[in-house]
């Protein structure tokens, strides 16, 4: 279970790794309190489980024909762990945004 101080909740749309870059991306909206590149991504596997991934950058995206901005996380990511983040399947989910986390 997390136990982390949250400061903020970012509702993931989808993610997704351009693995020639050793990048994951998670894109969607912040939806409360705050982000900030160094902090950590908590991604909950299970009631009493989760990982941490520290933030590499935090980009403001657009898409044609969307009004709206989004957030566009990114994450520095071996070949490894980027298999694992695929197959967690990251999307249409809120994860916690902490400061304290592992790398």
């Amino acid at each position: 279970m997390n136990t982390k101080p949250v400061q903020g909740v970012f509702a993931v749309i989808d993610s997704f790794a351009i693995k020639s870059r050793n990048e994951f991306y998670l894109i969607g909206e912040l939806t409360s309190g705050e982000i900030k590149p160094m902090w950590f991504v908590n991604i909950l596997l299970n009631k009493s489980l989760s990982i941490t991934v520290r933030i590499k950058t935090v980009e403001d995206i657009e898409f044609t024909h969307e009004k709206g901005r989004y957030k566009l996380i990114i994450v520095d990511s071996d070949s490894q762990s980027t298999e694992l983040l695929l197959g967690l399947n990251i999307g249409s989910e809120s994860v916690d945004i902490t400061i304290e986390g592992e790398d």
